[in-house]
């Protein structure tokens, strides 16, 4: 029986016993379709586990450093153990914090999150899960698209996780910020499945050509195998693909 508390992946381990934000399908898809392209540093914000963190440093080609933020001291302690463990301790470096008042001056060539999503919706009655899961409670899509213009260069790429409907009025903020949509990945969980959940890449290149749309569906039927755009994608990180 898999122990829920910690997740194996084929190069490093995650353990989530105090996070709520546990590993998921989304999270580890979005990591492995990342690029990083020519990024030395990166600023993954609402790091959790530090899940996203350590794909990236395993994708790194070339020599990376990334600032992993987080403003929950308890799911931090489970990143750090995650980080301590792994073949990349030295190109990862821990924040506890509020990345919209943070006090570290730096811009970075690439900026990742999968943000808090629930707005002026029922909140969970428990604090940790409510600055989990609802932008109320922790970094508002506004206070995040400030953040992603502050720490961002003419060339930074910004790589952003939401449901369809929240990435809508995330963009509108992203949009006042002067970030621009370089690039649209819309997920489906399956080929007979809607969407339900979108990758935005953003910069602050004004994008001369239509935005680029792409589709990417994990399984073949609802219940089924995995396609083969998700086999390859995840293969060099989950154990069993």
């Amino acid at each position: 029986m898999r122990n829920p508390d910690r997740f194996e992946f084929k190069s490093f381990s995650v353990h989530q016993q105090r996070s709520v934000m546990k590993v998921c399908t989304d999270s580890c898809a979005f990591g492995a379709l990342a690029e990083i392209n020519y990024a030395k540093t990166i600023l993954d914000i609402g790091t959790g586990t530090g899940l996203l963190s350590l794909m990236l440093a395993q994708k790194a080609s070339h020599e990376i450093h990334i600032d992993a933020i987080d403003i929950d001291s308890e799911t931090l302690l489970d990143a750090h153990e995650n980080i301590l463990s792994s073949p990349w301790k030295d190109s990862i470096t821990l924040y506890h914090d509020n990345v919209a008042t943070w006090k570290h001056e730096a811009v970075y060539d690439m900026i990742i999150s999968n943000p808090p999503f629930h707005v002026r919706s029922t909140s969970s009655k428990h604090q940790q899960e409510a600055v989990a899961f609802h932008a109320d409670h922790s970094l508002p899509f506004s206070e995040l698209a400030s953040v992603l213009n502050s720490r961002s260069h003419q060339d930074t790429r910004s790589w952003i996780l939401l449901p369809i409907n929240e990435m809508q009025q995330f963009l509108s903020h992203a949009l006042s910020e002067g970030l621009h949509v370089q690039k649209s990945i819309i997920i489906h969980d399956s080929i007979d499945h809607d969407p339900t959940r979108s990758i935005a890449i953003l910069s602050k290149q004004v994008r001369s050509e239509p935005v680029e749309v792409v589709h990417f569906t994990y399984r073949e039927y609802a219940g089924g195998p995995f396609t083969p755009e998700f086999i390859t994608t995840l293969s060099p990180f989950y154990l069993f693909l």
